[in-house]
Protein backbone atom coordinates (compact mmCIF):
# COMPACT_ATOMS: atom_id res chain seq x y z
CA UNK A 1 0.00 0.00 0.00
CA UNK A 2 2.86 2.38 0.71
CA UNK A 3 4.35 1.73 -2.73
CA UNK A 4 0.95 2.30 -4.38
CA UNK A 5 0.58 5.52 -2.40
CA UNK A 6 4.02 6.65 -3.53
CA UNK A 7 3.10 6.00 -7.17
CA UNK A 8 -0.22 7.85 -6.73
CA UNK A 9 1.65 10.81 -5.23
CA UNK A 10 4.17 10.81 -8.09
CA UNK A 11 1.36 10.63 -10.68
CA UNK A 12 -0.34 13.58 -8.96
CA UNK A 13 2.86 15.61 -9.00
CA UNK A 14 3.39 14.79 -12.70
CA UNK A 15 -0.18 15.94 -13.28
CA UNK A 16 0.76 19.40 -11.98
CA UNK A 17 3.30 19.94 -14.75
CA UNK A 18 1.24 18.88 -17.77
CA UNK A 19 -1.36 21.68 -17.95
CA UNK A 20 1.12 24.60 -17.93
CA UNK A 21 3.21 22.95 -20.64
CA UNK A 22 0.25 22.07 -22.85
CA UNK A 23 -1.19 25.54 -22.35
CA UNK A 24 2.02 26.99 -23.78
CA UNK A 25 1.86 24.61 -26.76
CA UNK A 26 -1.63 25.77 -27.81
CA UNK A 27 -1.52 26.78 -31.47
CA UNK A 28 -5.24 27.55 -31.73
CA UNK A 29 -7.82 26.80 -34.40
CA UNK A 30 -7.70 23.55 -36.34
CA UNK A 31 -4.23 22.76 -35.00
CA UNK A 32 -5.55 22.82 -31.44
CA UNK A 33 -8.30 20.36 -32.34
CA UNK A 34 -5.79 18.08 -34.10
CA UNK A 35 -3.57 18.16 -31.02
CA UNK A 36 -6.53 17.25 -28.81
CA UNK A 37 -7.32 14.23 -31.00
CA UNK A 38 -3.66 13.17 -31.23
CA UNK A 39 -3.10 13.45 -27.47
CA UNK A 40 -6.32 11.51 -26.83
CA UNK A 41 -5.04 8.77 -29.16
CA UNK A 42 -1.70 8.83 -27.32
CA UNK A 43 -3.52 8.43 -23.99
CA UNK A 44 -5.49 5.52 -25.48
CA UNK A 45 -2.20 3.90 -26.50
CA UNK A 46 -0.84 4.49 -22.99
CA UNK A 47 -3.84 2.76 -21.40
CA UNK A 48 -3.68 -0.08 -23.93
CA UNK A 49 -0.03 -0.59 -23.00
CA UNK A 50 -1.02 -0.49 -19.31
CA UNK A 51 -3.62 -3.17 -20.00
CA UNK A 52 -0.98 -5.59 -21.24
CA UNK A 53 1.95 -4.53 -19.06
CA UNK A 54 3.38 -7.24 -16.84
CA UNK A 55 6.35 -5.17 -15.68
CA UNK A 56 6.05 -3.12 -12.53
CA UNK A 57 8.59 -0.59 -13.80
CA UNK A 58 6.74 -0.18 -17.11
CA UNK A 59 3.40 0.15 -15.32
CA UNK A 60 4.76 2.91 -13.08
CA UNK A 61 6.33 4.68 -16.06
CA UNK A 62 3.12 4.50 -18.09
CA UNK A 63 1.14 5.75 -15.10
CA UNK A 64 3.49 8.72 -14.69
CA UNK A 65 3.16 9.42 -18.41
CA UNK A 66 -0.64 9.33 -18.11
CA UNK A 67 -0.52 11.74 -15.16
CA UNK A 68 1.64 14.20 -17.07
CA UNK A 69 -0.06 13.67 -20.43
CA UNK A 70 -3.55 14.27 -19.10
CA UNK A 71 -2.62 17.94 -18.92
CA UNK A 72 -3.50 18.25 -22.61
CA UNK A 73 -7.13 18.67 -21.55
CA UNK A 74 -6.44 22.39 -21.00
CA UNK A 75 -6.49 22.64 -24.80
CA UNK A 76 -10.15 21.66 -24.71
CA UNK A 77 -10.90 24.57 -22.37
CA UNK A 78 -9.47 26.90 -25.01
CA UNK A 79 -11.55 25.11 -27.65
CA UNK A 80 -14.75 25.59 -25.64
CA UNK A 81 -13.88 29.25 -25.02
CA UNK A 82 -13.41 29.81 -28.76
CA UNK A 83 -16.76 28.18 -29.55
CA UNK A 84 -18.94 30.74 -27.77
CA UNK A 85 -19.37 34.51 -27.87
CA UNK A 86 -17.97 36.49 -24.96
CA UNK A 87 -21.45 36.89 -23.44
CA UNK A 88 -21.77 33.09 -23.06
CA UNK A 89 -18.18 32.11 -22.30
CA UNK A 90 -18.61 31.87 -18.52
CA UNK A 91 -21.65 29.64 -18.80
CA UNK A 92 -20.01 27.49 -21.47
CA UNK A 93 -16.88 27.00 -19.36
CA UNK A 94 -18.96 26.15 -16.29
CA UNK A 95 -21.00 23.63 -18.27
CA UNK A 96 -17.85 22.08 -19.73
CA UNK A 97 -16.30 21.76 -16.27
CA UNK A 98 -19.44 20.12 -14.89
CA UNK A 99 -19.56 17.78 -17.89
CA UNK A 100 -15.95 16.79 -17.17
CA UNK A 101 -16.81 16.00 -13.55
CA UNK A 102 -19.77 13.96 -14.74
CA UNK A 103 -17.43 12.11 -17.12
CA UNK A 104 -14.98 11.38 -14.31
CA UNK A 105 -17.77 10.05 -12.09
CA UNK A 106 -19.16 7.96 -14.93
CA UNK A 107 -15.71 6.52 -15.73
CA UNK A 108 -15.18 5.59 -12.08
CA UNK A 109 -18.52 3.81 -11.98
CA UNK A 110 -18.00 2.12 -15.34
CA UNK A 111 -14.46 0.92 -14.64
CA UNK A 112 -15.63 -0.40 -11.27
CA UNK A 113 -18.34 -2.37 -13.05
CA UNK A 114 -15.83 -3.63 -15.63
CA UNK A 115 -13.44 -4.70 -12.85
CA UNK A 116 -16.23 -6.50 -10.99
CA UNK A 117 -17.24 -8.29 -14.19
CA UNK A 118 -13.68 -9.15 -15.24
CA UNK A 119 -12.18 -10.40 -12.00
CA UNK A 120 -14.07 -13.73 -11.78
CA UNK A 121 -13.89 -14.25 -15.55
CA UNK A 122 -10.37 -13.12 -16.42
CA UNK A 123 -8.67 -13.11 -13.05
CA UNK A 124 -7.00 -9.79 -13.90
CA UNK A 125 -9.32 -6.81 -13.70
CA UNK A 126 -6.55 -4.41 -14.80
CA UNK A 127 -6.51 -5.83 -18.31
CA UNK A 128 -10.23 -5.18 -18.70
CA UNK A 129 -10.27 -1.81 -16.93
CA UNK A 130 -7.30 -0.32 -18.80
CA UNK A 131 -8.58 -1.82 -22.05
CA UNK A 132 -11.99 -0.24 -21.45
CA UNK A 133 -10.40 3.16 -20.77
CA UNK A 134 -8.34 2.84 -23.97
CA UNK A 135 -11.45 1.94 -25.96
CA UNK A 136 -13.46 4.83 -24.51
CA UNK A 137 -10.63 7.25 -25.30
CA UNK A 138 -10.67 6.03 -28.92
CA UNK A 139 -14.45 6.53 -29.10
CA UNK A 140 -14.05 9.98 -27.53
CA UNK A 141 -11.36 10.98 -30.03
CA UNK A 142 -13.57 9.87 -32.91
CA UNK A 143 -16.60 11.73 -31.54
CA UNK A 144 -14.54 14.89 -30.95
CA UNK A 145 -13.16 14.68 -34.49
CA UNK A 146 -16.61 14.27 -36.05
CA UNK A 147 -18.46 16.89 -34.00
CA UNK A 148 -18.38 20.48 -35.26
CA UNK A 149 -15.84 22.75 -33.65
CA UNK A 150 -15.64 26.48 -33.09
CA UNK A 151 -15.98 28.67 -36.18
CA UNK A 152 -12.32 29.66 -35.93
CA UNK A 153 -11.31 25.99 -36.17
CA UNK A 154 -13.24 25.45 -39.40
CA UNK A 155 -11.14 27.83 -41.49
Amino acid sequence: LVQSGNVALAVSVCGLFGPPLFGRLDLGGTRRRRWIVLFTLAMAADFAALAFSSSGVLTVGLSLLAGFGSGYIVLQYADVRAAYPDSLTGRAMALFTMAMFLGVAWMQWLTGAVAAWAEPRLGDPYLAVNGAVALLLLVGALAFRLLPGPAEARH
